[in-house]
């Protein structure tokens, strides 16, 4: 019975709908897709390119028609929201390839695509339509394109040649074991700024990668900016840094950073930021003060060196105020140190990461040097330690030290003349100290200087060995060539005994600073 049902209700559901079909006589315009597509056999469909370069890419597409009559576009789409500072990059193309809410970003609307790609570097969805504007019919295709950054990972030196400031870029296998080879972005400023020229004498590179903002400090005698890392353009100009009226004055020094918070001194008034977005004063009640170095202390709280009162000040993390440090324990007193600050940086003491190495002059240059040593690992100034205080005068040629560096995972210190570089042999606690020329082991040439000695301030990115403090780098200037160099020499991190000279960078003019870039 079941079985009769079974075949009765199919039959009577088939006529119905016969009855259905034969009944719908309604006129319709049917669009015939053959022949229009983009053709997919055998083409490539994941590219890369590097940023700022051209890319070029042509569809196979299929059209029986005119296809000078059908409207192109070329949309570059990233997976998710990414911003950069002040800059908006092209936005996700997700969703199952929907495009509700999302942005676009058009690179062409031809058929052949050939345009520069500024993208930040990253994996994106690069879409081609060809629509037909009279049916409406569209032809896609999606390709993956990734965006390798052209500035990247590497060293950003800072030098002045004969056309001006500029920044190159080192990618070196001793800082990143992923290379094999050293490269280099040349006149990276020029290059991503050519209608902003900068003016003065170089100061400082100082970058500061703090998620998600992504920043380089540049500074000259005239000048101060903030620039994107990813491609060294202006993200914030002078004024744009600062919270509030800017100062009048362009005189931007001293810079610390410590991941979101950033330290440094303007026209000798100390700033600084939470957030590494904008500075904010600190403000001094029923005193003056006029700042000449900065570094950050424990709490992500600062201290201070005011060059008008020659003493030490301390300003809270989440404070306005900045405040003269007292009592204090220790062989100095902070507030009353007496003597010109000649360099400032983090040292060795015992394995705190807190110790603090001060160069001195006397006010009245009279070829006396001092290393002051203390320890700011507490909350407040108050609680700091001096555990140093002597009088380096003796050191061979040190009254004309011009760069100085100093290590953190050992007692080293080196500095250097326009002719040497000598490392100082101490003993913090004993108040003792000499030092021997280290380098170089013949004279350099008549008309090359030496013009700044930096160790390697970073933990290089996937070594087997931190690269901290491994390698002494000592720039070099020749007045005949125009030339600066960067040699990179091997150190031992707790001796500062010096190994071999591993690599030798050679830039267009006369180094002042550089840092690392680990974007």
């Amino acid at each position: 019975m079941k079985k009769y049902l079974f075949i009765t209700l199919t039959v009577l559901f088939a006529l119905f709908g016969l009855s259905s079909c034969l009944k719908d006589e309604g006129n319709y315009d049917y669009i015939d897709m053959s022949g229009f597509r983009v053709d997919t056999i055998g083409i490539k469909t994941k590219h890369t390119v590097k940023q700022f370069d051209v890319f070029e890419l042509t569809p196979k597409l299929e059209y029986p028609g005119d296809k000078s009559k059908l409207k192109y576009k070329w949309e570059l789409y990233k997976s998710e929201l990414t911003s950069i500072g002040n800059s908006a990059y092209g936005t996700g193309f997700s969703h199952n390839y929907t495009r509700d809410d999302y942005p676009d970003y058009t690179l062409a609307e031809t058929e052949k695509l050939s345009a520069q790609i500024t993208a930040i570097p990253g994996e994106y969805y690069l879409v081609f339509t060809a629509l037909n504007p009279e049916t409406g019919v569209k032809a896609i295709m999606d390709y993956r394109l990734t965006v390798e950054g052209v500035i990247g990972t590497g060293l950003a030196v800072l030098y002045k040649g004969t056309e001006g400031i500029d920044i190159d870029v080192v990618a070196s296998p001793l800082f990143n074991s992923s290379l094999t080879a050293s490269s280099f972005v040349r006149k990276a400023y020029s290059a991503a700024n050519p209608s902003r020229p900068f003016a003065g004498e170089p100061r400082e590179l100082v970058v500061a990668i703090s998620a998600p903002n992504y920043h380089i400090y540049l500074t000259s005698s005239e000048d101060a900016v903030r620039l994107s890392s990813i491609n060294m353009s202006v993200e914030h100009e002078f004024d744009e840094i600062f919270a509030g009226k800017a100062p009048r004055k362009k005189d931007l020094n001293s810079i610390v950073v410590n991941g979101d918070n950033h330290f440094l001194v303007n026209d000798g008034m100390a700033y600084k930021s939470a957030w590494g977005i904008s500075l904010a004063s600190l403000a001094m009640t029923e005193d003056h003060y006029r700042a000449v170095g900065v570094k950050c202390a424990y709490g992500v709280n600062g201290v201070w060196y005011d060059g008008l009162k020659r003493r030490f000040l301390h300003s809270m993390m989440w404070g306005a105020e900045i405040t003269p440090i007292v009592n204090a324990s220790g062989i100095f007193d902070f507030g009353n140190v007496g003597k010109d600050l000649i360099y400032w940086s983090k040292g060795y003491y015992e394995g705190n990461e807190y110790a603090n190495y001060c160069f001195f002059k006397n006010p009245q240059d009279d070829g006396k040097r001092y290393l002051y040593v203390f320890l700011t690992d507490k909350s407040s100034g108050s609680e700091y330690t001096a555990v140093g205080a002597m009088d380096i005068t003796a050191c061979t040629d040190l009254p004309d030290a011009l760069s100085f560096a100093t290590g953190e995972r050992g007692p080293v210190v080196f500095y250097a003349t326009e002719t040497a570089v000598y490392r100082m042999t101490y003993n913090v606690d004993e108040g003792t100290s000499d030092a021997e020329k280290v380098w170089p082991a013949t004279p350099l040439n008549a008309k090359e200087k030496i013009t700044r000695i930096e160790l390697f301030k970073n933990a290089g990115l996937n070594l087997d060995n931190s690269a901290l403090d491994k390698y002494l780098l000592i720039a070099t200037y020749d007045e005949t060539s125009g030339k600066g160099k960067i040699h990179v020499i091997e150190s031992d991190i707790s001796s500062g005994i010096l190994g071999e000279e591993v690599a030798v960078y050679e830039f267009d003019g006369k180094i002042a600073d550089f840092d690392f870039i680990a974007n």
